[in-house]
């Protein structure tokens, strides 16, 4: 078998709970849908008979055969402690300004903004990169974290600013490739 020349990562952003589309920060029961469709996410991917599907415990595993799947708490959406299924404009101001501006800002018994990225980036920088193609299932902001880990490699974490340069879909695919340890953004957010 000839060598290998690189990873080619499709990152498949899920649904996001129906209460965020009433403002309402995601609690951790919803495991949502991804949609996805191995058949159209061939398309992207190397013909590799050693497929590898990635996905977060908050997502619903795909129904397939083939692949082999792990399910990766790392890949998990940010813990919001107290503050999952609250609005947003329920809380104060000052902690509202804190949330969307200071990385290291965690709700009471939840996870920083910092936390949740460095949990992320970690998985992807340990990720192995033996075979040429893997898929990773996860929520929106989850695949925007793997993303900028890629964008932006020297910070750690990346600030709230790069965090609001980047949006990821729901339903989406993202394509991150690697190649000799360098990693690049090869598509983001196409529709499904």
């Amino acid at each position: 078998m000839g060598e290998i020349s690189g990873l080619r990562l499709l990152c498949c952003a899920s649904a996001l709970p129906p209460a965020v589309s009433r403002g309402e920060l995601p609690g951790g029961a919803d495991v949502l849908a991804t949609g996805f469709d191995l058949q159209k996410a061939a398309a992207y991917l190397p013909a590799t008979s050693r497929l590898t599907l990635h996905y977060a415990p908050d997502v619903a595993a795909p129904d397939v055969d083939g692949p082999l799947l792990f399910s990766q708490n790392a890949l998990r959406d940010r813990d919001y402690g107290l503050w999952a299924g609250r609005n947003l404009r329920d809380v104060g101001l000052e902690e509202q300004l804190s949330f969307l501006s200071d990385v290291a800002f965690a709700p009471l018994g939840g996870e920083s903004f910092a936390a949740s990225y460095q949990r992320m980036a970690h998985w992807l920088d340990v990720l192995e990169q033996t075979v040429p193609a893997a898929v990773v299932l996860a929520r929106p902001a989850c695949v925007r974290n793997l993303i900028l880990r890629v964008l932006y490699p020297g910070e750690n974490p990346v600030s709230m600013v790069h965090a609001a340069r980047v949006d990821v879909l729901p339903h989406s695919y993202s394509l991150l490739t690697c190649h000799a340890g360098r990693w690049r953004v090869g598509m983001l957010s196409a529709p499904m």
